[in-house]
C-alpha cells in the first residue's frame, strides 16, 4: 500500500503539503467492465457531437481557470505569463480540433459502374487510447493536451495517466473534462483519470488488450519502454512518442554581421526560456568559422542577460546537472557557465564548445541535455559536417540561418529528408504553432513514427483506422 506522494513547489523549493494516493487497483475491474460499451457509444458519436464535447470542455476550463492556475503555480515553477500562454494554447487546441472534425472528410467513395460496385472508405476511431501526461507542459501536453484532444476528436476513449509532479493540476483539468462528458450524456469511462507515482498503471494499461494505441511525450528511455511493452503484446499496438532531439542550428558563411548578432540574441533566448525545458530547445549550434568569434561574443552577452528559472521538479534538475557533468568531463570540451548564484533548483545556463571531430568521436555529446545548455562548434565548409550529420539521430527540427534559403546544400537537403520533421529558416525552433500545416515529429528518436505529427489537426490521424465497405449492386 502506497504511503502517498507529494508534488513540489519549485519557486519555494519545498514539497507541497497535499498528499496524493495512487488510483486503487479496483479501478481496473470497473474500467474493464465498462470500456467496451463506452467506446461503442462514443465511437458512434458524430463528428458534430464530438466537436460539441470539445467546446463544452473549453467552457469548463475557462470557468475553472483560477483554480487551475493556483495548482499550476504551486506545482510547476512556471510563471503567470507562461501559464497564460499554455492555457490559451490548450483552449485553442480544443477549438482547432472542434472546427477541423466538423469540416474534414471522414470518408471517400469510388463508384465502379463496370463492376457494378461502390467502394466506401471510412475513418473510424482506433479504440481506447492511453495518454501519459508530460512534465514540461502541465496543460498543453498533459491531461487535455494535444494527445488527449486528438484521441477524443477521433472518437477514442482516453485513459490519462497524470504526471505525478503535476497531479493537482491534472486533477483540476480532469474535473473539467469529466463534467463536460457528463453534460453530453456520455459514459464517465470516455475519459479516465489515473494517478500513480510509479510505473504500475502506465505498464498495466500499455499491455492491456483493450488499449489500442498510446500517446507519450517525454524521455527516450520512457518512450522506448512503452514501445517495447507494446511490441511484446500478443497483438502489438502503435505507440506515438515524442522523445529526444538535439535540434541543431546552422549559421552559414553568407550572413551579414548584423544577422549574426540577431541570431545570437534569438538563440540565447531560445536556449534559456523557462530553463530550457522544451523539446525544441536548440542543443547544438554549428557556426561557420568566419562568424564564430562574433557569434560567441554576442551569444555570451545575451546569455548573461537571461534570467534563471526554476526547473520543473527536483528529478529534472538533478538529471540536468548530471548530464552536464557527463558532458563537461570529456577531454577537449571547453565550457562557460552562468555566474548566477545557486538558488534552489534553478537551471543556470551553460555553453560548451567542442570541435566537430570531437562531436563525431563522442556519441554522448549527441544526446539531449534537457535544460538551459547548448553545444557550439565551428566548421569551414558544409562538407566538413558530413560525418556529424550522418551520426546524428532523428530530429524534431533543424534551424538554418542562411541568405539563400531556396538553394540549401545537397548535404543539408539529404539530412532533412532522412531525419528532420521541421526546418526553420532564419528563426529559432522553440514555439510550435497549433495549425494544420505544422509537423511536430521526426525520425527516431525524435519520435517513434516520422509519418505523424503530435501537434495540429493532422495528429488525430494517429488514432484513426480505415475500413473499406464494398457494396455490390
Amino acid at each position: 500500500m502506497s504511503k502517498g506522494f507529494r508534488t513540489f513547489h519549485a519557486v519555494n523549493n519545498t514539497w507541497n503539503t497535499t498528499l496524493y494516493f495512487p488510483t486503487p487497483p479496483t479501478f481496473l475491474s470497473a474500467w474493464e467492465a465498462q470500456i467496451d460499451e463506452a467506446q461503442a457509444q462514443f465511437g458512434s458519436y458524430s463528428a458534430q457531437h464530438r466537436a460539441q464535447l470539445l467546446r463544452t470542455i473549453v467552457s469548463h476550463l475557462i470557468r475553472d481557470k483560477e483554480l487551475i492556475w493556483a495548482q499550476y503555480e504551486a506545482e510547476s515553477g512556471l510563471s503567470a505569463s507562461r501559464f497564460e500562454i499554455e492555457f490559451q494554447r490548450t483552449i485553442f487546441t480544443l477549438e482547432h480540433f472542434a472546427e477541423h472534425i466538423e469540416s474534414m472528410a471522414w470518408q471517400k467513395e469510388d463508384m465502379l459502374p463496370n463492376e457494378q460496385k461502390t467502394l466506401l472508405k471510412k475513418k473510424s476511431a482506433i479504440g481506447p487510447v492511453l495518454v501519459l501526461g508530460s512534465s514540461n507542459f502541465p496543460l498543453a501536453y498533459s491531461t487535455i493536451g494535444g494527445d488527449s484532444v486528438a484521441a477524443l476528436a477521433a472518437g477514442c476513449c482516453v485513459v490519462l495517466k497524470a504526471h505525478p509532479m503535476h497531479v493537482g493540476t491534472s486533477s483540476a483539468v480532469a474535473s473539467c473534462v469529466q463534467r463536460a462528458i457528463q453534460e453530453n450524456g456520455l459514459s464517465s469511462f470516455v475519459f479516465s483519470h489515473v494517478i500513480d507515482d510509479s510505473y504500475n498503471w502506465a505498464s498495466t494499461f500499455a499491455q492491456h488488450p483493450k488499449i489500442k494505441a498510446i500517446g507519450f511525450t517525454g524521455s527516450i528511455k520512457g518512450g522506448r519502454a512503452l514501445m517495447d511493452l507494446a511490441a511484446a503484446r500478443t497483438a502489438p499496438i502503435p505507440v506515438f512518442t515524442e522523445m529526444g532531439s538535439l535540434n541543431p542550428v546552422l549559421l552559414n558563411a553568407n550572413l551579414r554581421p548584423e544577422q549574426v548578432h540577431e541570431a545570437a540574441q534569438k538563440l540565447a533566448n531560445s536556449v534559456c526560456t523557462d530553463a530550457g525545458q522544451f523539446c525544441t530547445k536548440p542543443g547544438l549550434i554549428l557556426v561557420h568559422e568566419h562568424h564564430l568569434q562574433q557569434f560567441k561574443e554576442a551569444f555570451l552577452q545575451a546569455l548573461a542577460k537571461q534570467k534563471s528559472y526554476p526547473m520543473l521538479h527536483p528529478d529534472i534538475y538533478q538529471k540536468f546537472e548530471a548530464r552536464k557533468r557527463e558532458v563537461l568531463k570529456i577531454k577537449g570540451i571547453e565550457a562557460i557557465h552562468s555566474s548566477a548564484a545557486t538558488n534552489g533548483i534553478e537551471g543556470r545556463w551553460c555553453l560548451a564548445q567542442a570541435s566537430v571531430q570531437l562531436l563525431v568521436n563522442e556519441p554522448s555529446l549527441l544526446e539531449e541535455v534537457f535544460g538551459p545548455f547548448t553545444l557550439i562548434s565551428s566548421f569551414q565548409k558544409i562538407a566538413d559536417l558530413q560525418a556529424l550529420l550522418g551520426q546524428l539521430g532523428g530530429q524534431l527540427t533543424l534551424s538554418v540561418f542562411e541568405n539563400d534559403v531556396h538553394h540549401l546544400p545537397p548535404l543539408l537537403n539529404q539530412f532533412i529528408q532522412e531525419k528532420v520533421g521541421r526546418v526553420i529558416l532564419n528563426g529559432v525552433p522553440t514555439g510550435v504553432s497549433v495549425v494544420g500545416a505544422m509537423h511536430h515529429g521526426g525520425a527516431y528518436p525524435a519520435s517513434s513514427d516520422a509519418r505523424f505529427t503530435a501537434v495540429g489537426a493532422d495528429s488525430l490521424l494517429r488514432f484513426t483506422k480505415e475500413i473499406c465497405w464494398q457494396i455490390h449492386q
